[in-house]
């Protein structure tokens, strides 16, 4: 009989050489990209852990997973040190994988549009709402209706600065999603089958796609996205910025030259 892998050994198997992986296979910038690449990745994993850490912790206080007996050598906070390492190790590798598909952070005009904004805003509010009814209804709808409300504020805010960049490139981030995500079910389905770590039964639907429950599929594309649309959207608001620098300064030398600001030189991306 196979002995259960601790969470740590989990990691060591089927965490870390994936991320080695996509790290070696991430695109090497140069000069300014590589700068900006380099610091939403840094602001993303800091982020994730200000904001999943403690929705995680009460998650295990409440009992909606546990850890066999010896998977868990460290814990803080509750949380076992093998979940800390997993916001990590999910943020990086969904990071990596984003830029090897690659994506284009320029700005451009209808970025702002209002409508796919106010859409954004509304469907991530009523996550939040929603969310939280469900979890008032009945003790199998505590992971379900948790997850629902955890990313709904998150979704909205995103959406509410970038909606009409992220309605224009769905490809982009829709697939820098699925594909970690669907990596990360297969793994997860294994750890669970291992004995690792447990979903309740009694606060889940009961639904389970090939035995992996459909909390733990949404949870995978929900960190997914939350992550690529941080990242997409870290780096398109920094070109919107330049561009708005760079016309407010056109604009200035115009006033003291005659030259019309509409022919100013626009920064165009990966300009130093």
């Amino acid at each position: 009989m196979i002995p259960t892998p601790t969470y740590l050994q989990f990691h060591l198997v089927f965490s870390l050489p994936v991320l080695a992986a996509l790290w070696y296979l991430a695109p090497r910038y140069g000069g300014r990209r590589r700068r900006r690449a380099a610091a939403g990745v840094a602001v993303l994993v800091a982020i994730a852990y200000a904001y999943t850490v403690p929705w995680i912790a009460h998650m295990i206080r409440r009992g909606a997973w546990s850890y066999a007996d010896g998977a868990v050598l460290v814990r803080a906070l509750s949380v076992p040190l093998g979940e800390y390492l997993y916001v990590a190790i999910q943020t990086l590798a969904v990071a990596f994988a984003l830029h090897r598909l690659g994506f284009d952070p320029t700005f451009r005009e209808g970025d702002f549009d209002r409508v796919p904004r106010v859409a954004g805003v509304v469907v991530g509010t009523a996550m939040l709402g929603g969310g939280l009814w469900l979890v008032s209804l009945d003790a199998s709808l505590l992971y379900l209706g948790g997850l629902i409300a955890w990313v709904g504020p998150v979704l909205a805010l995103q959406w509410a600065v970038g909606g009409g960049y992220l309605a224009r490139t769905p490809r982009v981030w829709l697939t820098a999603t699925l594909l970690p995500a669907a990596y990360f079910w297969i793994v997860d389905r294994i750890a669970i089958g291992m004995g690792t770590w447990r979903i309740a039964e009694e606060l889940t639907t009961g639904i389970a796609v090939l035995g992996l429950p459909i909390e733990e599929l949404l949870f995978f594309v929900s960190a997914g996205v939350m992550t690529v649309d941080g990242l997409v959207l870290f780096e398109w608001v920094l070109d919107w910025n330049d561009r708005r620098s760079a016309a407010g300064s056109a604009a200035e030398k115009g006033g003291e030259t005659g030259v019309d600001a509409d022919t100013a030189p626009v920064l165009e991306p990966g300009d130093d």
